[in-house]
């Protein structure tokens, strides 16, 4: 598999093609296919707080013997539980996940932090200045959520991750060349 990457706008490259562990997978373990897709030659693993399998996801990593520095890993803010800021539940991923840092972490859904985005964003940067992260972004956000955490974004998003169908829609709504004026990756 071609290990071709994307530049993004902090200077860090994500593979362009990475293994999920969500839609099929919520909540089952992914030790097996995970480790089978690094076998395959998936380097990106994909994963999310909300996806329920963390751990799993995290035997997969320790029982592929690829090393740390070969993998890109992924993983999403779920919805904060009471107490929790994004740092502190990327530190719970970080320890299901059995690494000390991820690749990429994004907000997974704006809609699970109604009235807290730009809270939750100056979270995020906490969480990408105490090294727990290489790059931090957002995931199924519209050109209005965007606006509202840069705002106050010390650290624009590197991404902004939507489900492949929804391209069709962001190209007929300009959106597209919304993240280009940004000099956000769009990936899907």
């Amino acid at each position: 598999m071609s290990p071709s990457r994307l530049v993004l706008n902090d200077g860090n490259q994500i593979p362009w093609l990475a293994y999920g562990t969500g839609s099929a997978f919520y909540g089952k373990d992914v030790q097996n296919a995970v480790v089978t897709a690094i076998q395959n030659g998936f380097t990106h693993l994909d994963g999310a707080q909300e996806y329920r399998n963390e751990d799993s996801l995290g035997a997969a990593i320790a029982a592929s013997g690829k090393p740390r520095s070969e993998l890109f890993i992924t993983t999403k803010l779920g919805k904060l539980q009471p107490g929790d800021t994004p740092k502190s539940a990327l530190e719970g991923s970080l320890r299901k996940l059995g690494v000390d840092h991820v690749d990429l972490y994004l907000v997974h859904h704006a809609l699970s932090h109604t009235s807290r985005l730009k809270e939750v964003w100056k979270g995020m940067e906490k969480a990408k200045q105490a090294g727990l992260t290489k790059s931090i972004g957002v995931s199924n956000f519209t050109p209005e959520h965007l606006k509202e955490i840069l705002e106050v974004a010390i650290i624009p998003p590197a991404v902004n991750q939507v489900w492949s169908i929804t391209i069709v829609f962001y190209a007929a709504e300009g959106w597209i060349e919304y993240h280009d004026s940004w000099r956000f990756t769009l990936t899907y």
